[in-house]
């Protein structure tokens, strides 16, 4: 791929203290001709090597080193001007305020999502209309508005397992999907996650940011990889503030978003697994039409919050019906339409009325009062 390509020969620092996933993430770097630095075990010996190699492009930190935390490298990595991202299995609120902008990948994370998460610290040229318009809510934006949001908005690829918001954190960034797909994921006190929602193209992340919230409840994790458009919190609020009919639009997503959540709880607590499974697939597929998906068994039991065994056992139901085709990291869409008629009920009505609610002029002022009658009490 082109971010492989893109950082041939540059070195790039690793810093994990589990000796297998450096050794994996290490071997993988260097079979495409990156230069890697370490691995490094210890915030000490990563500052040692930061120190002795003025080459340096970049790192991947793992965030806890037995009992000490990365962060100091961080800091200085910062202060050096160095991309960096983050890969763990603890939980994103560890980050410092003064890290929270910086991508954080959950373990395993692949090589080539390090490479791209590294690549988005690059520099990277404007964005034009027509990209612009991949995503559907930017779409419906009159033009004239759209061109002046364009330059603040910047072109990035997000890999799978990309953390791009944490619950009960600062919203820092708003991201536009072009063909990636984002899982809105309630996280219970005991750490137990199951999926409420879907974000993709139809629409965006950060909406509450327009009702002057700038706080989200939920993960946002990014579940099928591919591109979008990313800009600042605060330059989104400021275009918001000004531009009627962003506010508008976003609106209307935030209140669609808010259909599909309830219809995923009325899935989780009618629907057998095969039907749920169907719904959801059938949603990821109208999100990234026309292309197979790179997702675990492991991880779509988590989006369904269900057991791996019963994810296994609908993925056959399915396969065999010949609508899908499965194997061991990617799932095929054979028969969309198919797939719709075996998800039934539980898929349909979310969809229609994000297209009711988008289409809507948006010029279109309050409905008229409606006069009420009421019926007199004998």
């Amino acid at each position: 791929m082109a971010a492989l390509q893109s950082l041939s020969g540059i070195s790039i620092l690793v810093v994990e203290d589990d000796y297998q996933i450096a050794s994996d993430l290490a071997l993988e770097l260097r079979s495409v001709d990156i230069d890697v630095v370490g691995p490094a075990a210890t915030v000490e010996d990563a500052l040692d090597l930061i120190g002795s190699r003025p080459d340096l492009a970049g790192a991947v930190l793992d965030i806890r080193l037995n009992d000490e935390n990365v962060f100091p490298v961080a800091d200085e990595l910062k202060r050096l001007g160095l991309p960096y991202v983050f890969a763990t299995g603890f939980e994103p609120d560890l980050v410092p305020a003064r890290h929270a902008d910086k991508m954080l990948l959950r373990k395993p994370a692949e090589p080539h999502a390090v490479i791209s998460v590294l690549l988005q610290a690059l520099p990277s040229g404007s964005v034009s209309i027509e990209q612009a318009t991949g995503n559907k809510l930017l779409a419906r934006l009159p033009e004239n508005i759209l061109e002046l949001i364009l330059p603040k908005l910047r072109h990035i690829f997000l890999p799978r397992g990309a953390v791009l918001e944490q619950s009960n954190h600062l919203i820092d960034k708003v991201y536009f999907p072009i063909d990636c797909v984002g899982s809105l994921i309630v996280v219970g006190r005991e750490g137990s996650r199951v999926e409420t929602g879907l974000v993709g193209r139809e629409g965006m992340t950060g909406a509450a940011l327009v009702e002057g919230d700038a706080y989200t409840p939920y993960e946002l994790i990014t579940q099928v990889e591919g591109d979008a458009l990313v800009m600042t919190a605060s330059d989104f609020i400021a275009f918001a503030r000004t531009a009627a009919e962003l506010r508008i639009l976003v609106r209307r997503f935030s209140r669609s978003l808010g259909v599909q959540v309830s219809y995923t709880a009325l899935a989780n607590a009618k629907f057998e697994i095969r039907q749920r499974l169907a719904r959801w697939l059938v949603m990821v597929h109208d999100r990234v039409p026309g292309r197979s998906f790179q997702l675990t068994h492991d991880y779509l039991a988590i989006m369904l919050g269900v057991r791996r065994s019963s994810v296994t056992d609908a993925l056959h139901l399915l396969e065999g019906e010949k609508l899908i085709r499965s194997t061991r990291m990617n799932i095929e869409i054979r028969d969309h339409q198919r797939l719709i008629a075996a998800a039934g009920e539980a898929y349909g009505e979310p969809e229609a009325e994000y297209e009711r609610l988008m289409e809507i002029p948006l010029a279109t002022g309050l409905p008229p009062v409606q006069s009420v009658r009421i019926a007199a009490v004998n």
